[in-house]
This record gives C-alpha cells, structure tokens and sequence, in this order.
C-alpha cells in the first residue's frame, strides 16, 4: 500500500460521526472517544474513505458497516473537540464537533475557492484553537484560518517554492509551539526524478510571515520534524520514499543515501555539522520513508527500513511494484548527537504503509497484505516494542482522540 504522501482520507456526507462502532457493536456516540478513518481501495483503483466513531480499542475488530462512506481522498486532521475534513471535490474544510447528546454532527463549513486551488491540499496543520494552516501546492500558499469560527484570517505568499521542471509536494506539514513547519518535497514522474536536497519552510501563522526555508544538498526530499527537549528540528531526507533510489538503480547509476539533519532552535538554516548517513545508523539497512514519532517533543523518532534479501526472487526495486512486499521494518531513532538506531522488537515485516498516529503516547501503524483488512500495531516508544492492538477493514489511516 502507499504512505500518506500519495494517499489521504476524503470526508465528505451527510452522515454524522455518531454512525461509529465495532463489528462487535459498541456502544453510541456519547460514550465515543476515538476518531477512525479507513480507505479502501477496489480493482479499479477507486478510493472510498470509512470514518467511524469507537468507545475503545479493544472493541475491534472493526468493519466499515456502521462507518460513514466517502469518495476519494482526501485529509482529515483533529482539534481539541472537534474533527476538521478536507473536500477532494472542491476546496471545502467541514468541521464536526459534538452535539449536547455527544453526537458527532456538522458544525461549519468554509470553503477557500478564492485561492484558485480545486480541492484541499495534503499540507495541513492546527496551531491551536483559532488558527490553523491550509498549504497548497498549486498555487503555492499558505492559508491561516480560524477553526472555531471556520473563516479565512489571512494567506502566506509560497511563491519562492515552485522549481522549474518538478511539482511541489507539501505533505506532513506540522505545528510545533507556535509556528509551522512545511516540508517542500518535489518531483518529476515523467522524467523520473526527485529533487536532490532537503527543503523546510517555517512559517509565523499568527504574523503571517516566512521565517526562512532551510535547504539542503546533502541527502534528498525530507519530511517532517520531530523535535528533542532542547528544541533542536530534526529532519529525515528519505529520498521521497526511496525513489530517488529507485530511480537510480533502474538507472543503473549510484543511489544516494538519505540522511538525517537537523536546525538549532530559532535557526532557519540546517546545522552544516550535523549530517549522519541513515545507512551508517543502521548497519547498511536504507530508510524508506520520513521520520514518524509518538510524542513530537521526545527526541525519539521512527522510520522503516528496507531488507531488499526479503524481497521475492525477481523482484527489484527499479519501480514501485516493490513497495508492495512485506520487505520493511519499523526502526527507533534516538535524535541525539550522534544518534543512533535500533530495530523495533516485535515490529512486522511490512509493505509500504500511511504514515501513523500519535495516541497517547504511542504510535499507531497498519500493516495490510492486500488491503481488504488491516492489522494496527501500537508502537511504545519506551520499551521499544511493538504488538497488534487491533484489526479493521481496509487500509489504517488515523486515529484520533474525541474529546466529549
């Protein structure tokens, strides 16, 4: 299956979040506390979205019966006490809230037509309860919103971010004390290439400014930060999930190693002095996707790695057929300096999944063989051990807390 940078979650309807529980049947909205989305997608290549609400984890399995269905893809992120969807339809956020009963219902619309985007864009964060950031790719801006009062408060010119010759991709866009952090990633599919250098713009939401992008050659196509206690950024370049590797080996060409960087606190610029080869880390073994964390704050990172020996015979990664076999696994990161690295005891062997969620304090990942059912692993960050929590229909993608 595909990580989150090709895929997302579509929440359109007119059905409630109040449609949610188990296969075992559980109980109604008011007793609800958790937020879960799916995707399946059929022969064809269509994609439906599944959202229900759940009273606990260990209701499962869940099916998609009671779940209110949705066509496409597209994002969904969550507040404090409400859930916000992005339209793939048009550019439209929905935001849900719980009524008196706690039922999750309809509580605002806002569209963002204005901005000349068609639908929302994967590049998306709250800040807190009246500001959050919509980032679009085309055109490239920033839009600060209020999501209580689901209204436009201003835009950020991202102009600076479109390249010749390659997309903007603005996926995993983050919040973090104040500001934003928007990975720039871009891509020719056409030609087979992926921009060769880690790019991240911090934006200043509430003064509607760029602080600056860091950029840098040193490995290729970062995602998100995960941050340490003292404050310091740390990006992973992952190559844009291994295919400016892929490229290179049907190339026949050397493939670059991705890497892991980072920028000081209150720098705009990565730390020339800090640049670690992931196969360095690992014992050889290359990542093949951004750095993923349950706690934003904790200097503890995950990302998989990929064991090309579990790879069936015939099998190359010389395109993204390989992306399909269960030849990945999930690794911790200690961002330190230097860091290091350990295998996840337990973890899976896996495809290439969506991206987790932080619960809690863990982190929450699927692993699905053919996309009809999914096993969610949680993932404790201090044993460094990961066990199946449960199984649903579909592909993972999100869990979330809902506050009453």
């Amino acid at each position: 299956m595909l990580r989150r940078e090709l895929l997302g979650v579509a929440l359109a309807g007119v059905c409630s979040f109040g449609c949610g529980g188990g296969t075992s049947g559980g109980p109604g909205p008011a007793a609800d506390k958790y937020v879960l989305g799916s995707v399946v997608i059929d022969a064809d290549g269509n994609r439906t979205t599944y959202v229900q609400t759940i009273a606990s984890l260990d209701d499962g399995p869940f099916d998609n019966t009671r779940a209110i269905e949705l066509p496409g893809n597209g994002v969904v992120m969550a507040g404090k006490s409400a859930f916000y969807v992005g339209l793939t339809e048009e550019p439209t956020w929905v935001r849900y809230a719980p009524d008196a009963g706690g039922a999750i219902v309809e509580a605002g619309r806002m569209s963002l037509l204005s901005t000349g985007a068609g639908a929302i864009d994967y590049g998306n964060a709250i800040v807190d309860e009246e500001t959050a950031v919509s980032v679009f790719s085309n055109p490239p801006l920033a839009v600060v919103w209020n999501p209580t009062t689901m209204t436009i408060t201003g835009e950020i010119d991202l102009a600076s971010l479109a390249r010749d010759g390659y997309d903007l991709e603005v996926w995993t866009t983050v919040a973090h004390n104040g500001l934003v952090y928007v990975p720039g990633r871009w891509s020719d599919w056409t030609g087979d290439r992926i921009y060769p250098a880690v790019s991240l713009t911090i934006l200043d939401p509430k003064a509607m400014t760029v602080l600056g992008t860091a950029l840098d050659d040193r490995c290729a196509s970062g995602g998100r930060p995960v941050f340490d206690a003292a404050g310091y950024a740390y990006v992973l370049g992952d190559g844009r999930t291994y295919s400016i590797q892929m490229f290179a080996n049907a190339a026949g060409t050397t493939a670059p190693q991705n890497c892991l960087l980072r920028i000081a606190p209150g720098q705009t610029t990565f730390d020339p002095g800090y640049d670690y080869p992931i196969p360095s880390l690992t014992g050889g073994l290359e990542t093949v996707g951004e750095l993923d964390t349950a706690d934003a704050d904790s200097g503890l990172g995950y990302s998989p790695m990929f064991y090309p020996e579990q790879l069936p015979a015939g099998v190359e990664p010389i395109d993204f057929g390989f992306w399909n076999y269960p030849a990945f696994k999930m690794w911790r990161l200690h961002l330190t300096d230097p860091p290091t690295a350990e295998v996840v005891d337990g973890a899976p062997f896996s495809t290439i999944g969506f991206t987790g969620s932080a619960l809690g304090g863990y982190l929450y990942e699927g692993e699905s063989a053919d996309g009809a059912t999914t096993d969610v692993y949680q993932y404790d960050p201090t044993s460094n051990t990961a066990r199946k929590r449960f199984t649903m229909d579909g592909y993972f993608y999100g869990l979330f807390p809902l506050e009453p």
